[in-house]
């Protein structure tokens, strides 16, 4: 298996710790790397060009004046693969011994076959090398020029001398059809084209590097702002989750108190019928149990062997006075057990209901104050209020002897307040609860299967005041 290139291996090794950043430090390190490497990309690809424009601009002036001095002061002919003495002499004024020789500091003439017909350098006349590279194109007829490192053949003497210099290949063409007959080569000195290629690349890479600045900069803070923005709506949604897991708590909350009530309720409606069947039991079944005893003595009497009448009279006022008072437990008991007419009634009018009744049953008076705002309401809600009413003002009745009973119900936001208090003997609530009083936990039970709140406050000694906080919408119940 070949191993990865080192451009290759570098992303890998990046690769894990750039995964573990967030989105935007890693879209910040991305663009970053992205940028920097079009700025070397771009910066380089500016300084060769800058190199390049600058070498061709020289050449072209520097060819220009050669191709002058050549063309107008000194005629080059060749003379049998030569030049005579007379041209060498005129070259030797221009390029060896004048002022021209302090810029070009090294010509040469090259003839077609690779042969050096001219040099500055005398120990270079005669020399024969390849012709190929610049040398070739310069004879196929176009100026070539490069900045020179002075590594070819032709080169060791002015290695000796300089590190690199401006190289540039000038064909000569003579004849009618202007056939290049020989190349001139010069090489210019690159110290003052040197500084300006340095002045001009430096020029350059600080134009990329400023404009690449800008652009991350610009896309940094473009960055920033999406970041803070996605910060923003995650801490919304992290906010919103957590509440939703608050609901979806209080829910569970909820629904397990909801279990708890409805089996608390089957328990409590078990023991209620065990009351009633107790009750009917003691109460009505006892009084009929006496009355039929009494037909049936009478009845022995009557058609007896003896026949003597007994105490008839008595016994019949007995009997009469027994199945009356059956009757009316069993009356009473049906009167608590029934469904209250209020389906048409609002939850005000209920509560004025369900104080009217108790106090046509008791024969009392009861101190009560309504709010008539509280108006529609849902029949269970209705119910519930009125069946709270009647148990608490029942047991005021019974254990407070109706002392200073009152009743207040008033609208609070979306719930209703519904209290009853008296200044009776007042008592312990929780012992109350623990001894198995039906009557309390049926009205508490009720209020909370509603989504309601129970409250009871009583101190011997102190009266009782017993509070039903109720929903006045169904859907406030299921979402409290």
């Amino acid at each position: 298996m070949t191993q990865p290139t080192f451009p290759l291996s570098l992303l890998m090794a990046l690769k894990e710790p750039v995964s573990r950043l967030n989105f935007s430090r890693q879209f910040v390190v991305v663009s970053f790397a992205i940028l920097l490497a079009g700025m070397i990309i771009i910066g380089t690809w500016l300084g060769h060009q800058i190199e390049s424009n600058a070498v061709n601009r020289a050449a072209a002036i520097a060819t220009v004046y050669v191709e002058s001095i050549l063309a107008t002061q000194i005629p080059v002919r060749a003379s049998g693969g030569g030049i005579d003495g007379e041209v060498r002499a005129a070259l030797d004024r221009v390029f060896v011994e004048g002022p021209l020789s302090r810029k070009v500091v090294r010509f040469k003439l090259w003839d077609p076959d690779g042969t050096i017909l001219y040099s500055s350098d005398v120990a270079q006349l005669g020399s024969r090398f390849p012709v190929d590279g610049l040398l070739a194109a310069a004879f196929a007829g176009t100026v070539q020029s490069r900045i020179s490192h002075l590594g070819d053949s032709d080169n060791a003497s002015e290695r000796a001398h300089w590190s690199e210099l401006l190289e540039v290949y000038v064909p000569l063409r003579t004849g009618v059809n202007g056939e290049v007959s020989t190349v001139a080569e010069f090489y210019h000195s690159t110290e003052n084209l040197g500084r300006e290629i340095r002045a001009a690349k430096q020029r350059s890479w600080v134009l990329v590097a400023v404009a690449t600045a800008a652009m991350y900069l610009l896309l940094l803070g473009m960055v920033r702002r999406a970041s803070t923005t996605i910060v923003d709506q995650q801490r919304d949604l992290s906010l919103q989750l957590q509440q939703l897991r608050t609901t979806i708590g209080e829910n569970e909350r909820m629904r397990g108190q909801l279990r708890e009530a409805v089996a608390r309720t089957t328990t409590l409606n078990e023991q209620f019928l065990h009351r009633v069947a107790a009750d009917l039991h003691d109460g009505p079944a006892q009084e009929i149990a006496l009355a039929l005893m009494r037909l049936e003595a009478l009845g022995e009497a009557r058609y007896g062997s003896g026949g003597a009448e007994g105490n008839t009279p008595y016994d019949f006022e007995n009997i009469y006075r027994a199945l009356n008072a059956s009757l009316a437990e069993l009356r009473n008991m049906a009167s608590e057990l029934g469904m209250p007419k209020i389906a048409d009634l609002s939850l005000a009018d209920t509560v004025r209901r369900a104080v009217c009744d108790f106090e046509d049953k008791s024969e009392t008076t009861v101190r009560i104050e309504v709010d008539d705002t509280l108006e529609e309401a849902p029949l269970a809600v209705r119910i519930t209020v009125y069946r709270f009413l009647q148990e608490s003002l029942n047991n005021g009745w019974l254990h407070a002897r109706g002392a200073a009973q009152q009743v207040r119900a008033r609208r609070d936001g979306g719930q209703a307040l519904v209290e009853v208090a008296d200044q009776g003997p007042g008592f312990v609530p929780q012992a109350a609860f623990d001894s198995g009083r039906l009557g309390l936990a049926f009205m508490r039970e009720r209020v909370r299967m509603l989504g309601g709140v129970f409250e009871i406050t009583s101190e011997p000694g102190r009266g009782t005041r017993i509070l039903a906080r109720l929903p006045l919408s169904l859907d406030e119940a299921e979402g409290a």
